[in-house]
Formats: C-alpha cells, sequence, structure tokens
C-alpha cells in the first residue's frame, strides 16, 4: 500500500511540474518590467538576465474590444496582473511607471 501511494504520489508530482513553470509570476513581472523603464533591460529580455518570461507575461495581457486592442482595458488588465505581487503595493510608483509606459504596448 505505501509503495502504491508512493508511486502515485510521484507520478502527480512529476504531471504537475511543466505546469507550475508555465505559471505566471507577477512578482517577476513587475520587477523586469520596472527595470526597462529605468532602462537596465532592453529588448524583449533574454535568458541571460531572465526577464524573457517576466516581460512576456505582461505583454500577453491583451483585452479586446471589437477584434482590437481595448486601450482602457488593456491598462487596467496589466496593473491588477502587477498588483497582485505581494510586494506591489510598497512600490506603487513602480507600478505606475510601468503602466505609463508600457500599458498599451504590443508584443
Amino acid at each position: 500500500m505505501t509503495r502504491y501511494l508512493t508511486v502515485n504520489i510521484a507520478a502527480l508530482v512529476a504531471l504537475c511540474a511543466p505546469f507550475a513553470a508555465l505559471a505566471k509570476d507577477p512578482c517577476q513581472s513587475l520587477i523586469c518590467m520596472a527595470g526597462k523603464v529605468q532602462g537596465g533591460i532592453h529588448g524583449n529580455g533574454n535568458s541571460q538576465d531572465g526577464c524573457s518570461q517576466g516581460i512576456g507575461d505582461f505583454l500577453s495581457i491583451i483585452e479586446t474590444h471589437n477584434g482590437h486592442m481595448d486601450l482602457t482595458a488593456t491598462p487596467k488588465a496589466r496593473r491588477d496582473y502587477l498588483n497582485s505581487c505581494p510586494g506591489a503595493a510598497a512600490d506603487a510608483s513602480a507600478v505606475d511607471s510601468v503602466i505609463s509606459k508600457f500599458g498599451n504596448s504590443t508584443l
């Protein structure tokens, strides 16, 4: 019974691990996008700076209306995403700066 349970738990962990890697991290996005605002990160990030995923996650948030980007809803959705980072409230000016510069940017 214990061996059977151990095998099932190991299988479950193996199946769930790839999905955890795909989860969006608003804190990483906030740090990376704030770095872009300050000029420390150029382009869409790369594997060396570790920001490609965070920047891509942020820029992939696009709200549409009648088939086009909604220029009001997209920045709001992006702000809500960044504010879901527990530390965002401590640095609201960073969130404001990111939204001001990249609120309506596309990929």
